[in-house]
């Protein structure tokens, strides 16, 4: 499993698709998409990545993952290569879909297992995982308790991925620093 994080527009993904490129032709390829069209921004961003993966000459199979793990990826193998793009999009689908529902709290930290289980057992399965992520610990802290929750959310989510993983990359303005 591979992590990679970076601010905003870092230059993250291209990092990403071009890590993954490495592992050549043979392999299925699978983009886990977490981000919801929601604005022109949202959507003119999703077809950018969308364009951007068409010119590799990889064979993209795109999955949609707004919350729940979709039940095509669960089981794969040695053969499969899945980029998920990103985390932190996940992360505030589920507190989005999570917003009023009863024992919320109890019901993101049920995401987070299923998602960390998930992450396991594809690194049993042999399945090549390159996980994205953003880099947002660096801001202020925020005077908004759902910014908070979400940020201290996001912290220890990615302490945990980088715990199991075999490499964690950081890219600020096209530079890569590899941290593991």
């Amino acid at each position: 499993m591979i992590f990679i994080t970076g601010g905003v527009r870092s230059g993250k993904s291209a990092f990403a698709e071009r890590l993954v490129q490495q592992y050549g032709q043979d392999l299925h390829y699978h983009y886990i998409a977490t981000g919801v069209a929601f604005d022109r921004e949202m959507e003119a961003r999703i077809t950018r990545h969308q364009l951007d993966r068409e010119q590799q000459g990889l064979h993209w199979k795109t999955i949609e993952m707004q919350v729940e793990i979709p039940d095509a990826i669960k089981r794969l193998s040695d053969q499969h290569v899945l980029l998920f793009e990103c985390v932190t999009t996940w992360l505030a689908n589920v507190l989005y879909y999570t917003e009023t529902l009863e024992n919320r709290e109890h019901r993101i930290a049920d995401y987070v297992v299923v998602f960390q289980n998930q992450l396991l057992a594809w690194q049993q399965q042999g399945v090549r995982v390159v996980i994205v992520s953003n880099e947002i610990l660096d801001e202020p802290s925020a005077s908004n308790d759902e910014v908070e929750l979400y940020r201290a959310l996001i912290g220890k989510l990615n302490q945990w991925i980088v715990a199991h993983c075999k490499s964690a990359y950081e890219v600020q303005y096209q530079l890569v620093q590899q941290w593991k």
